[in-house]
């Protein structure tokens, strides 16, 4: 019987053009989205390109002056500005914390458009903990981008719902369903059957609509097969929950019309409402602090500091003797007195701090919690993950450069202290920053529930009794 189902199912499917119209859809949509999703990588590394380079004519034109320093030669400007005072160096002359994208960056835009890639943390303040966003297009925003990740969760389920609304109503209305209760077979059996060879076509017609894009638009990402094949296998379990989905519908419901519009209102609770309701619950129960309020704290804060340098500083060379040892606490002067202040500042902005991203991080888990009511909100999180472009990502990129930029300062501090000088040597031993990806992705495990989901959906509103209809009650 499979194979009648399935001889027949590609002859209607060839004789509709189907199968062409699916395939040419799919082919544009994902072409499309992959065009869309290079153009933003391409930018992102034109940046980056860009900051390199000016990053290296400066320090060119630093290494030359410090040759003619460490020659004897005279070089004009104020001692202040010198390369050869580490605090020009460290202030001046910063280093470059980037985050490159990695091969399936165009997936999925995800907050790459919200958040900076590139940072140069310096010795004075950490004031990228401040300006961690960037300047957006609030319109591009609202509308969000068009990328694989959008083709996947919002337009493919469309097209599911076009191919299968009327698989079994189609039938009852054509009258062609009194045939087959002629024919000693059973009905759930029968359906199943023509749904799952649907299934089949639609996931081969979109994989191989997905991997044609990919081979011409990023073949780099064919080099992680692992993720390559989690990113198919993601993409079948998702179709699946929609082909379960609208399957329980054709037996629930029988009525082409009917079924178009309640599969429709589905899709929108789904992929639009849900997750804009547990956004929105997630705003109102772990609401962020004012921004603007956290600034004004802080700057308050460092203004008490100023009233206390003298006091700061003595504790601050009882804590670090091996500096107090061969500084001259007389000469003294604004960069001493800021590294000795520092310490005090970031354990008093800590608190702050740590409330501003409590809430941000309440907010997260709030929607890991209930992530599960919509596949929707599944999926996206996995491609965002898969892409290097979630939420964590950028948490873990911004804990990064905090990283570096202490291990920027404490690579120049005791050269401050201990009035040595900065060299073409010290150049060369210079920490540099190199952004790892320490989140681990999911996208696995996200299939095994988008599976466990669709069985759920299925068995709990197909009961037993459906196994053994008869085609004449569905014809009631």
């Amino acid at each position: 019987m499979f194979l009648n189902n399935l001889s027949h199912e590609i002859k209607l499917l060839l004789r509709s053009h189907w199968l062409l119209v699916l395939f040419i859809s799919t082919t544009l949509l994902f072409a499309f989205a992959a065009f869309n999703g290079n153009k933003n990588i391409e930018k992102r590394l034109d940046d980056v390109a860009r900051l390199n380079d000016g990053l290296q004519k400066k320090d060119s034109i630093m290494l030359a002056t410090l040759s003619k320093i460490e020659k004897g030669k005279t070089v004009d400007g104020p001692n202040w500005r010198l390369p050869s005072d580490p605090m020009t160096i460290g202030y001046r002359h910063p280093r470059l914390a980037i985050m490159h994208p990695n091969e399936f960056s165009f997936i999925a835009t995800g907050q790459s458009d919200m958040y900076t890639h590139f940072k140069s943390p310096t010795v004075y303040g950490n004031n990228f903990a401040l300006d961690y966003s960037e300047m957006v297009n609030p319109v591009q925003l609202l509308f969000g981008n068009f990328d694989f990740a959008f083709v996947i969760i919002y337009i493919l389920p469309l097209l599911i719902i076009s191919f299968t609304f009327n698989i079994l109503s189609k039938e009852k209305e054509l009258g062609t369903l009194r045939l087959l209760s002629a024919q000693p077979l059973s009905m759930i059996n029968w359906l199943l059957q023509k749904t799952g060879i649907r299934f089949l076509i639609f996931t081969i017609v979109s994989i191989v609509s997905l991997l044609v894009v990919i081979a011409i638009f990023s073949p780099n990402s064919f080099k992680n097969g692992f993720s390559m094949f989690g990113l198919v296998t993601l993409l079948s379990a998702y179709n699946l929950f929609w082909f379960v989905l609208s399957c329980v519908i054709n037996i629930k419901v029988n009525n082409s019309a009917k079924n178009a519009l309640t599969l429709i209102g589905l899709w929108l609770l789904i992929v639009l409402v849900l997750p804009a309701s547990i956004n929105q619950i997630g705003n109102s129960l772990y609401p962020v602090p004012s921004r603007l309020k956290m600034i004004n704290e802080i700057r308050l804060i460092k203004k008490e500091n100023e009233s206390s340098q003298n006091k700061i500083m003595d504790e601050y060379l009882r804590n670090h003797p091996e500096l107090a040892q061969k500084s001259d606490k007389d000469n003294f002067g604004f960069w001493h007195n800021y590294f000795a202040s520092e310490k005090v500042m970031e354990e008093k902005t800590k608190p702050i701090l740590v409330e501003f991203e409590g809430q941000l991080k309440k907010q997260q888990d709030l929607i890991s919690m209930f992530k599960y009511l919509s596949p929707a909100i599944v999926i996206q999180q996995s491609l965002n993950n898969l892409a290097g472009t979630s939420e964590k990502h950028y948490n873990d990129y911004k804990k990064q450069v905090f990283e570096f930029s202490d291990k920027w300062r404490n690579y120049l501090a005791p050269m401050l202290f201990n009035n040595q000088k900065f060299t073409i040597k010290n150049y060369n031993e210079m920490p540099v920053f190199n952004y790892e990806n320490r989140i681990k992705n999911n996208i696995w495990l996200s299939a095994i529930i988008l599976v466990f989901t669709s069985a759920i959906v299925f068995f709990l509103f197909n009961s037993k009794r459906l196994k053994n209809k008869s085609a004449q009650q569905f014809m009631d």
